[in-house]
């Protein structure tokens, strides 16, 4: 199923235990298998209630991504998906789950269940689901590096393993062992699969980049983190003033990139974007992420159309009230009244190590804030000013954002399209 829209999947006992866990797309970096899985048991009691049922099958859809869990005799398995459900894939699933039950999990004691390496292991099965699954959108520019033995002992097909140094990508590989691109890119999934290679350049020019926590330390002076940049790579230390202007949790790879590049070769900040990437210290936004700070983008298109069709007065007011309707902290911490100019802050560490669950909920918490801000503005001019904020949206957000990342945006339009039909 090369089209499939499958991130990860999670083999669980009843119970939540994790057995198994295997990314089919090495981009999702966020999914972790421990907060997945702690997802998964907080909804364990609507679980049992759906099994109780004799429903074999139940989904949790968060609008950035689409939680399905498939029940077996004594597992459950949780796929971790984009966008809709493709039904056809149950055929594929459900026969995995039947036979990692029958085949792999048989005669294994509770012991050997609770010591399990649920990143690595069962090797063969996972070898199984690659190959009944394919990955999820492999590009031909992503440069897979070793992680695990060497190419040497890698493989199967040493004309593809021999080429895996951390410098040719997937279309050089093929191009230069001579083996057909499909072939290529099945061996090197197969490697992904069982652990002994990750990968590198992944990043697509429309991610959104934002710091993490861990970014504090390299710009620390006395930390070990910094010292050991400094050693290892100084040209990435030296690039570091201009990305923690730049990597703002709003711009994307494609705008960090032009502006680096002005002053600097491209290779020298790609490598520094990857190093900073592998350590953790940046990340592209989470499906999630990036529907929240759409929302906030939103809102501030929103004050400052409400500035022009209003006033500065009538759209300040406007905030405080819904400010003082929606009181989330995680929401209205990031909104800052400087001196009658409303900013907004977006910065994305607050959503660091939060459930999907949570995610989505504050993503409601922002639209709420939006609509209850539009809803406090004076009606007798709302019809212009809907207008003039559609036009806004039509001519920044849809050209910036992808359609999974609009999902339930239309929510709002339709909002505010009753709004101006009551008036």
């Amino acid at each position: 199923m090369p089209g499939h829209n499958i991130q990860a999947i999670l083999i669980m006992v009843r119970g939540g235990i994790p057995l198994l866990f295997m990314k089919l797309d090495p981009r999702a970096q966020d999914l972790d298998p421990m907060l997945v899985s702690g997802f998964f048991t907080a909804l364990k009691s609507f679980s049992k209630e759906v099994m109780e049922k004799s429903n074999r099958m139940f989904q949790v859809d968060y609008g950035a991504r689409l939680f399905t869990v498939i029940s077996g005799n004594e597992t459950d398995l949780l796929v971790v998906s984009m966008g809709e459900w493709d039904s056809s894939s149950e055929s594929v699933l459900e026969p995995l789950l039947e036979e990692f039950e029958r085949v792999w999990l048989k005669g294994m004691s509770r012991g050997e269940r609770d010591t399990l390496e649920i990143n690595s292991c069962f090797p063969e099965f996972r070898e199984g689901v690659v190959r009944d699954l394919s990955f999820r959108k492999m590009s031909g520019a992503w440069v897979p590096t070793l992680i695990g033995g060497t190419a040497a002992s890698l493989g199967r097909t040493r004309r593809i393993t021999s080429l895996i140094d951390g410098n040719n990508d997937i279309d050089s590989i093929a191009q230069k062992s001579g083996i057909d691109r499909d072939t290529v890119v099945a061996e090197i999934s197969r490697l992904w699969a069982i652990g002994l290679i990750g990968f590198r350049n992944i990043l697509d020019a429309r991610d959104v980049l934002a710091t993490s926590s861990r970014f504090d330390r390299l710009l620390q002076s006395s930390s070990p983190q910094r010292s050991e940049l400094a050693h290892s790579k100084p040209e990435v230390l030296s690039l570091l003033p201009r990305i923690t202007t730049l990597v703002d949790g709003r711009r994307t790879v494609d705008a960090v990139m032009a502006t680096l590049m002005a002053q600097h070769p491209r290779q020298v900040v790609t490598e520094a974007l990857e190093y900073l990437l592998d350590r953790k210290a940046i990340e592209a936004l989470s499906p999630e992420r990036r529907r929240i700070l759409l929302l906030k983008e939103a809102l501030e298109i929103a004050i400052k159309v409400a500035e022009t069709e209003y006033s500065k007065e009538s759209a300040s007011r406007a905030v405080e009230t819904a400010i003082s309707k929606v009181p989330i902290p995680e929401v209205i911490g990031d909104l800052a009244d400087r001196g009658g100019d409303w900013t907004l802050n977006y910065d994305s560490r607050i959503y660091e190590g939060l459930s999907p669950r949570r995610t989505m909920e504050l993503y409601g918490d922002w639209m709420k804030l939006l609509a209850t801000y539009v809803g406090g503005l004076d009606k007798i001019h709302l019809r212009r000013y809907a207008e003039t904020l559609t036009d806004a949206y039509a001519s920044y957000l849809l050209e910036r954002y992808t359609p999974d990342d609009l999902r339930g945006f239309e929510e709002f339009a339709f909002w505010l399209e009753s709004r101006c039909v009551e008036e």
